[in-house]
């Protein structure tokens, strides 16, 4: 589909008749609405729907349909792509319902709620969910594109925690499925799809998640001398080669920007660090943790007890819209080096503009096979996540990504796999580079069964 011109008659009928807003170039907010949180993404949508009810959303298809436009949603715009240019692009943001139901383990959560508003309302029931690392990410963007959790070794990627999804099809009609009763023939095979690749099969309005029993969590970042990084790293491998499925560690090494936001002691200079949550009580992480702790000195040890609430604390990654780059690969292990190749790409490429590279140990459920046949999300059998990323806090400045992730990539060469969790694929990627082709294939069957015209585009799309 494609759009045909700017004061399409279609969107200036949506625009009178929707219950909401429908925002156009040329209008005073355009430029605020239209941006994705990633600033270092362009984003041009014919425009952009910010609907009030699901009826809304069913003027919205038909109006698409009619119009001839696709329709992409993004309820805050993270993992946006910039592959929305002659879209209607949705936002999600009214839909904010949050209801907890503690005795029988489960929430319901609206399509724009964020992480951030979901996890307080767990204090103090002893349960958790399958929440990454930011909080400003809505839970339905974050689990309907795969989702890796701090609880993923423990409990599996996040899509598979999803009980049932409401959304809107392609035709106009309201859907909900429901893995706990039954459904119509078919709907088994659209929320397997549904389960990390929806974004291309409709518009969701709202989730029922599972919820598990955590009555203790412990954690927290801990700050090392970039000179120890591969001490420190070693040290973590070692841990997590026999760590119990409830510790999941994050090691990362980082510069910190010369910035205001950033407090003085640290503004400015590099650190290896470890991120660190554990369900369970703080004597057994220490216990966990002590070839770490003890093997070279520490900065700054901010791990302590806490409840889910707080655990946004621990990555404390910004919530604030920013530029960046970002660069990803799963490794199936290391060569004969260990990390010494990668500690020196990472002080190859910080001139350039490096700011981050960090690497998240898998196993546990993440490599569990099981979940596969529920949900698009498979299993990975890969040792590491490795990430790099390039924040852009001078507008003025120019990175070229070859020499930032350059280095970056040719220390892994010869490791790298061609799977991911989509959630954390770079725009630009498609799934491809998440999903063997067994189920590209697989759900490029249900999208043309349930949506043949192509009426969504995903930000992360089938190739080709």
């Amino acid at each position: 589909m494609s759009q045909t011109t700017e004061m399409d008659p279609t969107l200036s009928a949506l625009a009178a008749s929707l219950g909401g807003r429908l925002i156009r170039p040329g209008d005073a907010d355009w430029d605020t609405v239209r941006a994705p949180w990633n600033r270092a993404v362009e984003q041009d949508p014919a425009a952009v729907a910010i609907p009030a009810t699901v009826d809304g959303l069913r003027q919205i298809v038909a109006a698409a349909r009619a119009g001839r436009f696709e329709i992409a949603v993004q309820p805050n715009g993270h993992g946006a792509s910039g592959d929305v240019r002659g879209c209607i692009l949705v936002r999600t943001s009214a839909f904010d319902e949050v209801t907890v139901n503690a005795d029988e383990r489960y929430a319901r959560i609206g399509a724009g709620v964020k992480w951030g508003a979901v996890l307080p309302r767990l204090t103090g029931t002893g349960l958790i969910a399958l929440a990454g690392t930011n909080p400003d990410v809505t839970v339905a963007g974050y689990l309907l594109s795969g989702g890796h959790s701090w609880f993923s070794r423990w409990k599996g990627l996040a899509a598979h925690s999803i009980r049932a999804i409401e959304f809107v099809e392609a035709h106009g009609r309201s859907r909900r499925l429901d893995s706990a009763h039954g459904s119509a023939e078919g709907d088994a095979e659209l929320l397997w799809a549904m389960r990390g690749a929806a974004g291309m099969l409709g518009i969701v309005t709202a989730l029922e998640i599972d919820l598990y029993p955590a009555p203790a969590l412990f954690g927290g970042k801990i700050l090392f001398p970039i000179e120890a990084a591969g001490a420190v790293l070693d040290a973590v491998a070692a841990i997590m080669a026999t760590a119990p499925d409830e510790l999941t560690m994050f090691a990362g090494l980082i510069n910190m920007p010369d910035v205001e936001m950033v407090p003085e002691p640290m503004r400015g200079h590099s650190f290896a660090t470890v991120d660190v949550v554990f369900v369970g009580d703080a004597d057994t992480a220490g216990t966990l943790l002590a070839p770490l702790l003890s093997a070279v000195p520490v900065i700054a040890n901010l791990m302590q007890p806490f409840d889910i609430g707080h655990l946004g604390e621990v990555a404390a990654e910004p919530s604030d819209p920013v530029g960046s780059l970002d660069w990803n690969a799963a490794i199936r292990g290391l060569g004969d080096d260990g990390f010494a190749p990668l500690i020196e790409a990472f002080r190859e490429a910080t001139p350039a503009g490096l700011t981050m590279v960090q690497l998240r140990p898998l196993g546990g459920a993440i490599a569990d096979p099981a979940p596969d046949a529920t949900g698009i999300v498979g299993h990975l059998e890969s040792k590491y996540l490795v990430f790099a990323g390039a924040i852009l806090l001078d507008p003025s400045r120019r990175i070229d990504p070859a020499a930032v992730f350059g280095p970056i990539d040719r220390a892994l060469t010869g490791m790298t796999e061609r799977r991911m969790v989509p959630t954390l694929l770079s725009p630009g990627q498609d799934l491809s580079a998440a999903l063997p082709p067994e189920s590209l294939a697989r759900l490029g069957k249900v999208k043309f069964a349930h949506d043949p015209d192509s009426l969504f585009r995903s930000n992360r799309r089938l190739p080709g």
